[in-house]
């Protein structure tokens, strides 16, 4: 497994909004915005001066996509030569022609590039998340779609996955706070469209061994072992990445995809190699079902 970095800044905006979500209920003043630049700017910078040997995976409080600025930072991180790939969770709601120009514009390079593309059922029609996927796929980036586990959505998920490409993995994120279990016959159908859907229900014990080659760093430079942790490990910009000899874990559970999916103890991600936080299958690779 090869190492990642998470990187989050200040950002907790989206443009959608939808009614569960804390990011649709604020909005981001320009002071904001430009501070989170600066702040991006300069993690690019210093990552690719330290020469970091792995892949960067920004992941917002919110929608970050839908901002110009972000683009230009993944095209100077894709520039950095230790720096594999490089991508961002996004809800695939920016216009893809326009933030595509922006990154060749600042020398990026797409073969590095690797998205994590939500889905909203109830913000966007399928055939428009469709479109964009396929605009994607045009311009050669290679990304990963899914969901969060809403069994009211299964119909569209299920119509999402017989549309999309069969090289296009689909992920299941379990459903927080509904306060009930899943019916069987709803685990089943959210099976067959992720066969990995079961590793959401299952939980993983907490254990920095074998979570050792990922963690967090914030946009102030703030280091942590992964998103789910609050115990600050180090600073970017005071000691650098190379200060970090030990892992500290304030969690009893690796409780999201992004905690557990960077784990090397979990076989059935060994399809998703060398990153799998991205959920992006390797060329050929089998995505194998949890037994």
């Amino acid at each position: 497994m090869g190492k990642q970095i998470f990187y989050r800044g200040i950002l907790d905006f989206c443009n959608y909004s939808c009614p569960y979500c804390p990011f649709s209920k604020k909005k981001e003043s320009r002071r904001k915005l430009e501070q989170d630049q600066r702040q991006l700017f300069r993690f690019a910078r210093e990552i690719g001066r330290q020469g970091f040997d792995g892949a960067v995976q920004i992941v917002p409080y919110g929608e970050a996509l839908v901002h110009g600025y972000y683009w230009q930072g993944m095209a100077e991180l894709s520039q950095c030569s230790g720096i594999q790939a490089v991508g961002a969770q996004s809800n695939f709601s920016f216009s893809v022609d326009k933030m595509i120009g922006i990154f060749a514009q600042y020398g990026g390079r797409k073969e590095k590039i690797r998205l994590w593309g939500t889905f909203h059922p109830d913000m966007t029609p399928v055939d428009e998340f469709l479109s964009r996927c396929e605009l994607l796929q045009r311009e050669g980036i290679r990304f990963c779609v899914g969901g969060v586990g809403v069994p009211d959505h299964i119909d569209v998920f299920t119509e999402l996955r017989k549309r999309l490409g069969k090289d296009i993995y689909m992920w299941i994120n379990k459903m927080d706070g509904s306060g009930r279990r899943y019916k069987e016959e709803e685990i089943k159908a959210f099976r067959e469209i992720d066969p990995l859907f079961d590793l959401e229900l299952h939980g993983f014990r907490a254990d920095t061994e074998a979570c050792r080659e990922s963690f967090l760093i914030q946009g102030d430079g703030t280091i942590r072992s992964c998103v789910l942790c609050h115990q600050k490990i180090g600073d970017l910009y005071r000691g650098g990445l190379e200060q970090i000899r030990q892992k500290l874990c304030t969690r009893d559970r690796c409780s999201c995809y992004l905690a557990y999916g960077s784990r090397n103890d979990i076989a059935e991600l060994a399809g998703f190699q060398p990153f799998p936080a991205f959920r992006i299958p390797a060329a050929g690779a089998f995505i194998q079902k949890k037994k």
